[in-house]
């Protein structure tokens, strides 16, 4: 008798389902759980908006704030403490040594600039030096040079910009004293665009008292006419 042919075992290639499961949850990405931290708490320090120097220069202009600050002109970095950023000069420099025509000059220029780190050292850089008690006689004859680029960024839409440059103003008037009289009609054009506005209101007239009190009777002639409704109580 001729015997059957026994049929070949073929082993199943198919895995069994608990290991394909087990794979397939191998590979989905593990999602954070709720009340976890998603990102470093230092993180809110360092992702702040910056503007690239090298990504188009050709937008910029040649006598702007950035291209001078990137060329080295404004001798002074940002030092990025634990929470705060102060500027610091470059080494072995001094306040009391630095020429302010041209650099407190470029500094009210840069007022303008909204990104990050222009801004910061512009504003800075200008606080300290109007601050420094030999400021007085080094921007009293720089006065008609600063008014204009002054007068610019108060006119400027951004408010953060505004803002910074109305405490300018303020540092810029406790200075010169009544040697800015002769331009506080110009310098308060713009604040009278926004003296409606219950936000600003307050800070306006802060400012207006210190026009005031510096500039004396003549610059309280030149704010009652622009704003007849200033009052200094």
């Amino acid at each position: 008798m001729i015997k059957k042919p026994t049929p070949l075992k073929v082993q199943s290639t198919s895995k069994p389902r608990q290991q394909q499961q087990q794979q397939q949850q191998q590979q989905q990405p593990i999602q954070p759980k709720q009340g976890l931290f998603t990102e470093k708490p230092s993180a809110k320090l360092t992702n702040i908006k910056t503007i690239d120097p090298f990504s188009d220069k050709s937008k910029q202009k040649t006598n702007s704030f950035a291209y001078v600050y990137n060329a080295g002109g404004i001798p002074c970095r940002i030092n990025h403490g634990c929470n705060v950023m102060k500027l610091q000069w470059s080494a072995g420099i001094s306040i009391e040594q630095l020429q302010y025509d041209p650099l407190l000059v470029t500094c009210f220029d840069g007022l303008i600039e909204e990104g990050h780190p222009y801004h910061f050292i512009a504003s800075q850089a200008i606080k300290e030096l109007l601050e420094h008690p030999d400021a007085q006689a080094k921007v009293i004859p720089l006065v008609n040079k600063l008014v204009w680029p002054l007068r610019t960024s108060l006119s400027s839409k951004s408010d953060k910009v505004f803002e910074s440059s109305m405490l300018v103003l303020e540092q810029f008037s406790n200075t010169v004293g009544s040697h800015l009289n002769a331009h506080v009609k110009n310098l308060i054009v713009p604040l009278t665009k926004r003296i409606d506005k219950k936000n600003y209101r307050e800070k306006i007239n802060q400012v207006l008292r210190v026009l005031e009190e510096n500039g004396g009777p003549d610059a309280y002639k030149t704010i009652k006419a622009a704003m007849p409704t200033y009052s200094n109580m």
